[in-house]
């Protein structure tokens, strides 16, 4: 899939400081990116490949990317992780090394030196999914920096659009000793758009001193009698759905999971979707201009039409198990 984006620098927080999370102490925000680990030429086309952005003129990958969102948000310490040895620039060649290093037991050289992990508490471990795991460079760098004993240890990761895999397990299992958050899986065809989501995963793991002053509008959602609280995203899109609040939708409950109905009206923004969902999601379909809040993980996870979230509830999900089978739902600015 074809991805050019000219983005502003400041305006997505790409630089980490050094400044302390709440709770936490010192951070370091450790991720592998292909994208410095392969053999890319220096003039790669950012359009002809997932992993890599443009922005501001410059070529980084999108794991990065995402690294330099989270250490924004968390005033935490980057460090790029890098091989001694690089991948293929071909993809396909890449997850074919990728399989052999795992059928092998292999764990990749690391070059540079180790950052003094007496300097931090909380380690973020960046990575793209590779054969539905984290590549060997990561589990490389957690066993040289002893299993991050006594770190509190927090994954995420980009994907082609089948989630986390088996990594977060099997970055855990490689940091035994060590206290961990839930991590955050992203599209690698939404990092751009998903600041708002990190906001509220940064929320949500209490891990958001620099998150919390972020902007994000709350909601109000109210259906059957019953009022609902939730957030939207700062992004472009839910910006202009705001702008349409308060806002009722007719929504019909589908396969015990969400609920959607369509919009009188057709929003202009444009942002890339993806093919799964969490909890509590709010979501807007172009597919078909719907609008959706999703609340249960069914037997049918994977959805059929791309859904772009643009916020989130935040009641408690159980109340949608009392709901009929149609509802109208108003979502409105909270006083």
């Amino acid at each position: 899939m074809l991805l050019l984006l000219v983005l502003s620098l400041c305006a997505v927080s790409l630089c980490g400081g050094s400044a302390r999370a709440s709770g936490e102490g010192r951070v370091l925000v450790a991720y592998f990116s292909l994208w410095g680990n392969s053999g890319y030429p220096e003039g790669a086309d950012a359009t002809s490949s997932a992993s890599l952005l443009e922005t501001g003129g410059t070529r980084i990958g999108t794991t990065e990317y995402a690294a330099r969102v989270v250490g924004g948000l968390t005033g935490g310490e980057l460090y790029a992780i890098r091989t001694t040895d690089k991948y293929p620039a071909d993809f396909d060649a890449v997850i074919e090394a990728n399989h052999d290093e795992i059928d092998r037991g292999y764990l990749s050289p690391l070059s540079g030196a180790l950052p003094d992990m007496s300097e931090y508490d909380a380690v973020f471990i960046g990575y793209p999914v590779w054969a539905n795991t984290a590549p060997r460079a990561v589990v490389s760098f957690i066993k040289e920096c002893g299993g991050l004993a006594g770190k509190t240890v927090v994954p995420f990761c980009t994907h082609d659009g089948y989630g986390s895999g088996r990594s977060y397990a099997e970055i855990f299992s490689a940091a035994p000793d060590a206290g961990r958050h839930e991590g955050i899986d992203i599209d690698a065809r939404g990092v751009p758009d998903a600041r708002g989501r990190i906001i509220e995963w940064l929320r949500s793991i209490g891990m958001a001193r620099k998150a919390e002053a972020a902007e994000t509008r709350k909601i109000t959602i109210t259906a059957a009698g019953r009022s609902l609280y939730g957030v939207l995203f700062d992004t472009p899109l839910a910006r202009e759905i705001a702008a349409r609040m308060p806002l009722t939708v007719s929504m019909v409950g589908y396969g015990g999971r969400e609920y959607y109905g369509g919009l009188d009206f057709t929003p202009q923004t444009e942002a890339e979707g993806r093919l799964r969902f969490d909890d509590g999601d709010i979501t807007y379909s172009p597919t078909n201009n719907t609008l959706a809040i999703f609340y249960a993980q069914t037997d049918r996870p994977n959805l059929t039409m791309e859904v772009i979230p643009i916020g989130r509830v935040t009641s408690d999900l159980k109340i949608f198990d009392t709901l009929g089978g149609r509802e109208d739902f108003t979502f409105a600015a909270a006083e």
